[in-house]
């Protein structure tokens, strides 16, 4: 729930927000106690903002949210009906912008006395941003983050209730007020190309902007990479405005780097893991092990060594960029260090399920060909038998990654049980077959390596069984996700509850 807050006068709300309306007479009087753009959950008071959203249109239930009680209505154009002229109608461009401006004034502008420091790329947002927290609480800095995992206030930390990387504006608000009257200064962001393209976080008023590597995502919705791209880029160019502002950037990324370092701004960190490139921050004598990883790291701030308890050479990337930003924004190198030392797995990424079984279990978010492709990699050199890799691709997404994710696990993993990752409305047969085709062109074959098996826990099921001694089966696409989204509606799930039933039905 929101935090409660004191109601404002709407003609007052509106100048805050930087919005011109010519409100009538009966208006006057009337006060807003709260910001919604989901009509079922406008109560008496609400301001509604009708938005449009990828399947419905906010403006179709203006009416319910009158009838809920909204006091007054935000709107691109003005619907039809009789009922809808009973309250105040004001008009906007673009409802999304307004939606931010308004959710920012209504909670005081919380972000304007926080550090606020996004992160945003394709794969290692949420683990950089949980070490930029450990960082910042080590060196005594009152932090909070907010990530698709959870939602981390100084010492209380509690699951994310939805889905969303970055919530939507009134809630995101609402979250940085709690966050900054709990006492809080500093904030790590995950802010995704969703919420930059949609405008949920046009009220933040960011401090960093902390880039992990972008491959491609969400073509669903930018349509190109490039347009991907550029919408990552919109944080930056948000933190550019700052005469404070600062950007950290991974040199070795071959797609986003170029067109992000040509922002100016007024602090820019660079960082790799690679050996022969020029960074800022630079990671060397990179030793990976089967549940942690050790560097040495050059930093403008000394030269350190550290041992993450991560497993993944390429939590050496996200420990650089959390390190970088953490000391950019007040944290000193030792403290520092000694907080991304402390971390520990986060929730759904390289996390093991150890039950005393002979073979490894990793649960992994890898949702993306290139993410697959970098676990599968990481694992590799670990694993003594086979590679297993239990994974599906996401219904109404992007199609172009569906059989690059089949080839990318043919052609790395040693047998390939490919299964449902939320569906949703999409017929999963087709989604799991346009899978299956990459696998196939890729060398796999269908009954000796490259198996189709809808229903996720008996895919896993399946995995298990069959596993031998020095294998390592790879379950990955859901990671920490509390549920599987079908065409009948959401399904509870918990991927290592599933596979830890798994091994004990084998060996007990």
């Amino acid at each position: 729930m929101h935090p409660t807050r004191a109601a404002r006068p709407l003609s007052a709300l509106l100048d805050a927000a930087g919005i011109e309306a010519a409100l009538p007479m009966s208006a006057a009087g009337l006060e807003v106690a709260g910001i919604e753009s989901d009509s079922r959950s406008v109560t008496p008071g609400s301001l509604f903002v009708a938005i449009t959203g990828f399947r419905t249109d906010g403006h179709r239930f203006i009416g319910d949210a009158v009838r809920h009680g909204a006091v007054a209505v935000v709107a691109e154009r003005v619907p039809g009906g009789a009922a809808d002229a009973a309250i105040p109608l004001i008009t906007v461009g673009n409802s999304r912008l307004a939606l931010s401006a308004l959710a920012s004034a209504f909670n005081d502008n919380p972000s304007r006395t926080l550090c606020v420091a996004g992160i945003t790329g394709t794969d290692g947002k949420t683990t950089t941003a949980t070490l930029l927290w450990h960082a910042w609480r080590a060196a005594g800095i009152s932090a909070a983050s907010i990530t698709t995992v959870d939602r981390r206030t100084g010492d209380e930390v509690a699951s994310n209730p939805s889905r969303q990387t970055t919530p939507e504006a009134p809630e995101l608000q609402a979250e940085l007020a709690r966050i900054r009257d709990a006492g809080c200064t500093h904030v790590a962001l995950e802010t995704s190309s969703h919420a930059l393209e949609m405008h949920r976080a046009d009220g933040v008023e960011f401090r960093a902007a902390v880039f992990t590597r972008i491959t491609t995502e969400h073509l669903e919705l930018h349509g190109s990479r490039d347009r991907y791209l550029a919408a990552k880029a919109r944080l930056l160019e948000r933190v550019s405005t700052r005469p404070d502002g600062i950007a950290v950037l991974d040199a070795g990324d071959p797609f986003g780097f170029p067109h992000l370092a040509a922002i100016p701004v007024a602090t820019r960190l660079t960082y790799t893991d690679l050996p022969d490139l020029a960074a800022d921050l630079r990671a060397e004598d990179i030793v990976a092990e089967s549940r942690s990883v050790r560097f040495r790291a050059r930093t403008p701030w000394g030269d350190v060594p550290i041992r993450l308890g991560l497993a993944g050479s390429f939590n050496v990337r996200n420990a650089l960029a959390a390190l970088a930003a953490a000391c950019a924004t007040g944290a000193d190198l030792s403290s520092a260090v000694r907080g991304l030392e402390a971390a520990g797995a986060v929730t759904g990424r390289m996390e093991l399920v150890e039950l005393g079984q002979p073979f490894a279990a990793v649960v992994d978010y890898a949702h993306t060909t290139d993410a697959l492709e970098t676990v599968l990699h990481e694992l590799r050199p670990t694993t003594s038998g086979r590679l297993w890799a239990v994974f599906g691709s996401a219904g109404e997404r992007d199609l172009e990654k569906r059989s690059a994710m089949g080839s990318v696990a043919a052609r790395l993993a040693d047998v390939s049980v490919i299964t449902d990752e939320d569906p949703r409305g999409e017929d999963r047969g087709l989604i799991l077959e346009q899978i299956a085709a990459g696998a196939v062109a890729a060398g796999g074959e269908r009954g000796r390596n490259v198996f189709v098996i809808p229903d996720r826990a008996e895919a896993i099921a399946y995995a298990i069984e069959n596993a031998a001694p020095g294998d390592t089966v790879l379950l990955a696409g859901k990671g920490h996700e509390k549920t599987l989204e079908t065409a009948t509606g959401e399904i509870p799930w918990n991927e290592r509850a599933v596979v830890s039933a798994a091994i004990r039905r084998r060996f007990s």
